[in-house]
């Protein structure tokens, strides 16, 4: 999870304009096994990502950016060396080899097919030199809808510089239109994941379309290895499930991310659901807790209030971090009580993550955190108006920026806001 947060510090532009124009660049490398697919996400201030074989592995600096393009695209040492030279200060001939040198061992020991989630953590202020201005979230989630409805959606995510997608899979909906979606985000170019309940997808004739399709990991709730307690929030029957679809993706080798629910039963046995699922070949975990500003709703559904929050994310961090998993986390989900908890934990977080943006089938942009409200509709809308709307500039301010308090140790969840704050959760309202 660490690796994504590389950089190349050696050098700095010498005028404001960025040499490669921002933008989603996509390449293929053929190794002796199979192809690795490779995602440069450029910014609007030059720096930017490479993403490999759908994994972060990397934050690079405009510099770093300029290398990795030119080595993807096959272009010599003395071509590159050029490109620096003409667009940096400083740019020496030791520097721009040892740049290159490191640019090149990143891309290498990244062409080996993994089985890693892009795992999208905010970096911590701490450890990052000066702000990322994004061009666009990294990551769409979008509910699964007919194909004559999702892919224009696809298509613009694409266009827009989002590589990476999630189709929300619920329960009842029709399988070929899943297929033909992670179908279509895999033509494009995009790292393409479903999340679903385990019992919606409980089928390995199923599975082995999405398979054939292209899908790149799949998410699914995992609440405790204990049935009693799993079941009570996912379903009857739906741990037996998890277990089924676990391990069919460890045998064809399909990254698993484990959602796990954050309620007071499932966080009494996290440290066994931990050690299980990894045992079990799934290591990417995504967390995501429910909380409610309503100290009688919370002692009702055995959920966290806005003050537990900071203890609740402190002990989840221990118990992965010595179980030495790969984690991220969701922003946290306020309780809505117009659903039964089990039907709120089957929805799922808004999307995944900080870096992360929601489309809704009639093309709505919803930001990963606050009020659900809407920036703009992705098939009405520029991008650029979307992006510049009032409801994404505290979402950019966070993201770009991030801060934290002197009153809780450095947790990966205070990155982009308290979760202690009720303004901080995803609402409904």
């Amino acid at each position: 999870m660490k690796e994504w947060l590389k950089r190349l510090l050696t050098f700095r532009p010498a005028e404001p304009a960025a040499p490669i124009a921002p933008g989603l660049y996509h390449a293929m490398h053929e190794t002796d096994q199979a192809f690795a697919r490779f995602h440069l996400r450029v910014e609007t201030d030059g720096s930017g990502m490479l993403i490999a074989n759908a994994m972060a592995t990397a934050r690079l600096t405009p510099t770093g950016v300029v290398i990795t393009k030119g080595l993807l695209e096959g272009k010599s040492e003395t071509e590159i060396s050029a490109q620096l030279k003409k667009h940096f200060s400083g740019a020496r001939d030791d520097m721009i080899r040892a740049d290159i040198a490191q640019v090149n061992k990143i891309i290498e020991q990244v062409k080996a097919p993994g089985d890693s989630y892009p795992v999208f953590n905010l970096e911590d202020a701490a450890t990052s030199p000066y702000g990322t201005q994004l061009i666009a979230p990294f990551q769409a989630s979008v509910p699964l809808a007919p194909p004559d409805v999702l892919v224009p959606i696809l298509d613009s995510l694409w266009e827009v510089g989002i590589p990476h997608v999630t189709v929300l899979f619920p329960d009842n909906a029709d399988p070929a239109h899943l297929i033909r979606a992670v179908e279509r985000a895999e033509d494009l170019g995009m790292i393409a994941g479903v999340r679903s309940r385990a019992s919606n997808l409980d089928d390995e004739g199923f599975l082995a379309d999405l398979r054939q399709a292209g899908v790149d990991y799949v998410t699914f709730p995992y609440a405790a290895p204990d049935a009693a307690i799993h079941d009570a929030v996912c379903g009857a029957g739906d741990l037996a499930a998890a277990e089924r679809l676990l391990a069919w993706l460890e045998e064809h080798q399909i990254s698993a991310v484990a959602e796990i629910p954050l309620i007071q039963a499932t966080l009494d046995t996290l440290e066994e659901t931990v050690e299980t699922l990894i045992a079990k070949g799934a290591d990417n975990l995504s967390f995501v807790a429910y909380a409610t500003s309503d100290a009688a709703l919370a002692e009702q559904d055995g959920i966290f209030t806005g003050e537990g929050m900071a203890q609740v994310a402190t002990t989840v961090e221990e118990i992965a971090d010595l179980a030495q998993a790969r984690f991220m986390w969701n922003p946290p989900v306020e309780r809505d009580q117009a659903m039964a908890l089990a039907d709120q934990v089957a929805a799922g977080p808004r999307c995944s993550g900080d870096v992360a943006v929601r489309v809704e089938p009639d093309g709505d942009v919803i930001p990963p955190r606050g009020r659900y409200e809407s920036a703009g509709n992705l098939n009405d809308d520029t991008w650029e108006t979307i992006w510049n709307a009032p409801v994404f500039r505290e979402y950019r301010e966070r993201v770009e920026a991030p801060t934290r308090c002197d009153v809780c140790p450095g947790l990966t969840i205070c990155a982009a806001g308290c979760p202690r704050d009720p303004d901080s959760w995803a609402r409904n309202a």
